[in-house]
């Protein structure tokens, strides 16, 4: 019964070990520094409702091109166009330009019967991207985000 218990202790032990050294804070490695994509555009573009309600018109499998100010041009494939109720439209867009991230962007019908459009464009696999934001009125921003200090780093 002596060595069953010393037996037991030593695999704890082994196993504590172990699984100290699996926990290593994530500050504490050497992480890759993710690349830039949209370094060459402004921290924020401007742009309308109408702009954005060109991309809930096409289907997918088609391509499509909207320009936003001269500063972003979105040209891509159409990859989804769902409605989901009566007051949600979500469209998927695949850009080649971009390496092939995604723009994702939504309208919603809000419970005073306005359109509202939310959405953005990103990728994990990159430092920055955009976020759409409403600023009243018809008029939109993409307004560029960091993604290191939005989305936290997985250690996994």
């Amino acid at each position: 019964m002596k060595h069953l218990a010393t037996t037991t202790l030593l695999v704890l032990l082994i196993l504590a070990a172990v699984t100290s050294f699996a926990q290593e804070h994530p500050q504490n490695r050497a992480s890759p520094a993710k690349p830039a994509l949209f370094t060459q555009f402004p921290d924020v573009i401007n742009c309308t409702a109408g702009q954005l309600n060109s991309f809930f018109n096409s289907r997918p499998g088609e391509n499509i091109a909207v320009s936003f100010n001269s500063n972003l041009m979105l040209d891509g494939n159409v990859k989804s166009n769902i409605s989901k109720y009566s007051n949600l439209q979500t469209v998927v867009v695949k850009l080649a330009q971009f390496n092939n991230i995604s723009f994702t962007i939504s309208r919603i019908i809000d419970e005073d019967n306005q359109i509202v459009y939310s959405g953005h464009l990103f990728d994990p696999a990159y430092a920055d991207g955009f976020e759409l934001k409403n600023k009243g009125g018809g008029n939109y921003q993409f307004v560029k985000i960091e993604l290191e200090k939005m989305l936290p780093t997985c250690s996994q």
